[in-house]
């Protein structure tokens, strides 16, 4: 009796170990990734494009900034704006089934790298949702969706898809900004 009795609480703590809550991480055409051009047009994403999506997570109320990568990143295949490399379920260590986390998704030039997200506004493709509070779905399930097709209002609000855009350089905003003080000094001079 004993040995089935530690079984029982062996395969219980094993099976609460494993019970992560989870997002479904993919996207379809319907809620593609887009690509903000310098002119205000937005197309679909690329592979050429060189992107790396990531999911953000951490306690509900957290900031952006105190967010932490999940495991694992996803990229643009073949289908423009639709991502790849990333399970459809995608489960966020140490969280549980039912849990309310906050939750942003970032997307970056993957050439700076994994951790690229850091320092991303700099010349380079930058994106990023809202930091939005999540409830989580159930391991085994259809996890929690968090895509929202492009043009319709769900009552449970969740993302809207997620566009990106090159960053000006730091220098170009700096510069930008002490033109136009020189101007407001000329016109103020004038009169």
């Amino acid at each position: 009796m004993k040995p089935l009795l530690l079984i029982a609480v062996l395969e219980a703590a094993t099976l609460l170990a494993h019970a992560q809550g989870t997002i479904a991480f993919g996207n379809s055409t319907l809620t593609w990734v887009g690509v903000r051009l310098p002119d205000g047009t937005e197309r679909r994403a690329i592979a050429e494009d060189n992107l790396f999506i990531g999911a953000f997570y951490g306690p509900a109320g957290t900031a952006g900034d105190s967010l932490a990568l999940a495991p694992g990143l996803a990229t643009i295949g073949p289908v423009p704006g639709v991502m790849i490399n990333a399970p459809s379920v995608f489960a966020l260590p140490g969280t549980e089934s039912g849990q309310m986390v906050s939750l942003q998704v970032r997307a970056w030039d993957a050439a700076l790298g994994p951790d690229g997200w850091r320092e991303a506004c700099s010349g380079r493709y930058y994106g990023e949702t809202r930091v939005a509070q999540i409830t989580l779905g159930p391991t085994i399930g259809p996890g929690a969706v968090i895509w929202r097709t492009r043009g319709f209002v769900w009552a449970d609000v969740k993302f809207e898809p997620l566009s990106v855009a090159i960053c000006p350089e730091p220098s170009a905003i700096a510069l930008a900004a002490l033109g136009g003080l020189g101007w407001f000094i000329f016109l103020r001079r004038r009169k």
